[in-house]
């Protein structure tokens, strides 16, 4: 299951609290709340970075388990029995502006994770965005960071 950062953790982390060493600030910095445990690890072996770092940060209120329903990145809705193939699927369920923004943030933050170093600026914008309007202004740049095809689930999300 995939970590999520948290306020408290990304203000933390902003101040360069002792809280956090070298080892779990760069298991943070990846933390994106969609890559699993074993990504995580396999991104950061040659750093060390150990289960008990991600409980440190846990235990820290740094990041928490997260989840992100496909469903809503994918912009379809799941249909989950067999029977129910031949009717009209369900209506997805409303979207509060704050869960949208959690979702936008979320894969804002791993698009601009896949860029590396050079993505570093554009990492730090997304952090500060505090809504949704924040990371909508932020997605003509990302497009042009990125290519527009990869921003298709991030431009979704945030006209949802």
């Amino acid at each position: 299951m995939p970590f999520a950062k948290t306020e408290l953790g990304i203000q933390a982390f902003k101040d360069r609290t002792p809280l956090m060493n070298a080892r779990q600030r760069a298991a943070f910095v990846l933390i994106n709340g969609v890559r699993d445990t074993r990504s995580l690890f396999s991104l950061t072996s040659s750093l060390g970075v150990s289960s008990e770092d991600l409980t440190h940060l846990v235990a820290q209120g740094f990041i928490v388990r997260a989840l992100i329903p496909q469903g809503l990145i994918s912009g379809t809705p799941q249909v989950l029995d067999s029977q129910f193939q031949g009717e009209e699927p369900a209506p997805r369920p409303a979207v509060s502006e704050a869960e949208r923004y959690l979702l936008a943030k979320t894969l804002a933050t791993q698009l601009t994770a896949s860029l590396g170093l050079m993505g570093f600026r554009l990492n730090l914008a997304v952090e500060a965005a505090a809504d949704c309007q924040g990371l909508r202004a932020l997605l003509p740049k990302l497009q042009t960071a990125l290519g527009p095809a990869r921003c298709e689930d991030l431009e979704r999300i945030l006209t949802l």
